[in-house]
This record gives structure tokens, sequence and C-alpha cells, in this order.
């Protein structure tokens, strides 16, 4: 019997340590990351994004998503209901993208990214792996700071 307790509760405290430490790693999460669930998202697909250990399909699929669930935190504030919009929407894509003053060269690259995410296309994006990792670090960081100004959205 107390083998078998040790058995049971040995991994669940590997695995509570383990959680301890990536806590204390990471820090705590962003007040942002609290009141927005969907940049919260967006962090860990943007995480993901640059993890060199799964496949390119699945770091674009990360990218473009950690773009899009900033963009739709914008598009939010700008009176959109997300929840009423396909994914992805070139609507929601724009209105957040010009809320965000992005370049065109930005808009374009989400636009390239959404297509290719929409169409569940196994060739690459017409973006580099490396832009499209920065293009998601730009565009969440880009709201993360509109959406933290004091200022009314």
């Amino acid at each position: 019997m107390e083998q078998a307790a040790f058995l049971l509760g040995f991994p669940a405290a590997c695995a509570l340590v383990g959680w301890l430490i990536g806590r204390l790693i990471r820090g705590p999460r962003p007040r942002i990351e609290l009141e927005r669930p969907r940049l919260a998202i967006s962090s860990v697909f943007l995480r993901d994004a640059h993890n060199d250990r799964v496949s390119n399909l699945t770091r674009y699929r990360c990218a473009f998503e950690a773009i899009y669930f900033s963009l739709c935190e914008v598009a939010e504030t700008r009176g959109f209901v997300v929840e009423e919009k396909e994914h992805p929407s070139d609507e929601l894509m724009r209105v957040a993208l010009d809320a965000l003053d992005s370049k065109s060269e930005d808009s374009t690259s989400v636009s390239l990214l959404a297509r290719w995410a929409a169409d569940t296309n196994p060739t690459m994006p017409g973006v580099s792996m490396k832009d499209a990792c920065k293009l998601a670090v730009r565009i969440h960081q880009k709201t993360v700071s509109l959406l933290s100004s004091p200022v009314t959205h």
C-alpha cells in the first residue's frame, strides 16, 4: 500500500515542482494578459512560433494565430463583436491593423499568412519564418502598448 501511494504521489510531486520552477522562470503573468485573455493566448502562440523543435507548418500557424489573437483584442476596442466574425476575418484584420498604424508591408504579410491559414495549404506562405515571427512579435507588442495606454480606446 505504501509503495502504491509512493508510485502515485511521486510523479504528481515532480509535476508540481516542475510547474513551480516554470512559474519562477517565466515570472508572473503580465496584468494585461489577465484582463485580456486573447493576449495570453497570443503569447503562448508567439512562444511556440519561435520553437524550432516543431514543424515549420506549426510554427507558421502559431505565428499567424499570435497575430490574429492580438488583432482580435484591438478590433474589439473598435466595436467589433469578434465572436460574430469568421476566422480569419479580413475586415477585422484591416480595422485592427489600421488602428495599430501598421506599415503596408506588415498588412501585406498578415494577408499572406491569413490566406495561407484559411486555405490550409501545405506549402509555405510567401513570408519567411523569421519575418513571420518578427511580425507576430511586433503586432503583439503594439497591441499591448495600445491597450495599456491610459488614453480611452
